[in-house]
């Protein structure tokens, strides 16, 4: 018993050093977000950031491989924080994306929310986060 417990622990500690999405927690921005905060901080900024808060058991695989696949896969799509370096072809669709993902209540994705209830989004931001994006379309 004390082989097969000691083989399962060699098997399992090399995984928690694993990093399969690459060093998502390592990039981080002290830039303030090209986007307004009070609209997006409490929904958007924890994947589509780099000022993302990861919480404790994001570090504990393989919850932690699971977490940073979303905040990578999230970034890959859209981040706040490189905002700036998008021309303005992209960021137009971008904005055209926003506003169509937060009227259908796309996002911030259920699962999302259930973990994060904080995260939820009130009928009269999503409103304010749709009015934004439109806004912002049009001075692209």
């Amino acid at each position: 018993m004390r082989k097969l417990i000691l083989f399962a622990g060699l098997l399992t500690a090399p995984a928690l050093l694993l990093r399969p999405f690459g060093p998502v927690k390592q990039q981080h921005s002290d830039q303030p977000l090209a986007v307004p905060a009070e609209l997006f901080g409490k929904a958007c900024q924890n994947c589509h950031s780099e000022k993302t808060v990861w919480p404790w058991y994001s570090f504990a695989p393989p919850f932690s491989w699971l977490v940073e696949h979303d905040v990578s896969e999230a970034r890959q799509h859209m981040n706040f924080s490189r905002w700036n370096e998008y021309s303005s072809e992209l960021r137009r669709e971008l904005l055209a994306k926003i506003a169509a993902e937060v009227r259908s209540k796309e996002m911030p994705p259920q699962r999302y929310q259930m973990l994060h209830p904080e995260a939820r989004i009130s009928d009269e931001d999503r409103r304010r986060i749709y009015d934004w994006a439109k806004k912002e379309r049009k001075r692209e």
